[in-house]
């Protein structure tokens, strides 16, 4: 599976590229144009066949990129965040699911996986800075204006972005599920994302690391009364179980 590079904004942090000196302001637009260099420097020492191995990979995102841009701005924002939903998504999808590495060099390997890890933080980057100018007034979208695929575009957005940004949200997305207008579901996920994050027992068993091998569960609170707080949450599997099963080997 593909670890995403974190790349986070301290207040004094400076990001250089040779003569290029990058003041950081919440480091979005400073993290899209430095991860793209890299990724475009880390792309030139790649063999041939490493290039037509992540061919499908660049298409996919070139192609989600484009038919955001063609919308413009002045877009419903409902369209735009179905298309901020697939420029999220689908790039995520291809490289885990669809680009085999296995039997290039290690070199190349490496080379690939961190070209795909800046090219997919720096497409988080773009839609984070699009979808905080398009927030409503009421704090967040509501699936009963905006439709659920674009309110769920925008959870997926802000839960692979950093803490600071889905502790501004959550007491939205929570406001919203009260009124049948969010899911119960994106809302446990985004406060295990936020808990886990801060050093916090989760609540609802929905975070997972890597022990020995095998994906497993990050520390819960009462783990006896998981399926309890599990319940109400509206979650597609039908037991925690269900939900274990979507998780396999892993390498640490």
């Amino acid at each position: 599976m593909l670890t995403v590079v974190d790349v986070r904004c301290a207040s004094s942090l400076r990001l250089q590229f040779r003569a290029v000196d990058l003041p950081c302001r919440d480091l979005r637009e400073s993290a899209v144009l430095v991860l793209l260099l890299i990724s475009a420097l880390l792309g030139k020492a790649l063999s041939p066949e490493a290039r037509t191995r992540l061919a499908p990979f660049t298409a996919a995102v070139n192609e989600a990129r484009s038919t955001f841009l063609a919308l413009g701005p002045e877009a419903p924002v409902k369209a735009r965040l179905e298309a901020m939903r697939t420029l999220d998504q689908r790039p995520i999808t291809i490289a885990n699911h669809e680009i085999d590495l296995s039997d290039l060099t290690p070199e190349d390997q490496a080379a690939a996986r961190t070209i795909m890890s800046a090219e997919i933080k720096a497409l988080g980057a773009e839609n984070v800075s699009a979808l905080v100018s398009m927030v409503p007034t009421e704090g967040w979208f509501s699936s009963k204006t905006y439709g659920q695929q674009a309110a769920t575009g925008a959870f997926l957005i802000v839960q692979h972005a950093d803490t600071p940004l889905q502790k501004r949200f959550l007491p939205a997305i929570e406001t919203m599920a009260q009124r049948n207008e969010a899911l119960w579901s994106e809302y446990a996920l985004m406060y295990d994302r936020i808990a886990v994050a801060e050093g916090r027992l989760q609540r609802y068993g929905t975070q997972m690391h890597c022990v020995a091998g095998k994906m497993t569960p990050q520390p819960t609170e009462e783990p006896d009364q998981l399926e309890v707080r599990r319940a109400p949450m509206g979650f597609r599997w039908p037991d925690y179980a269900g939900y274990l099963a979507n998780f396999g080997a892993c390498s640490n």
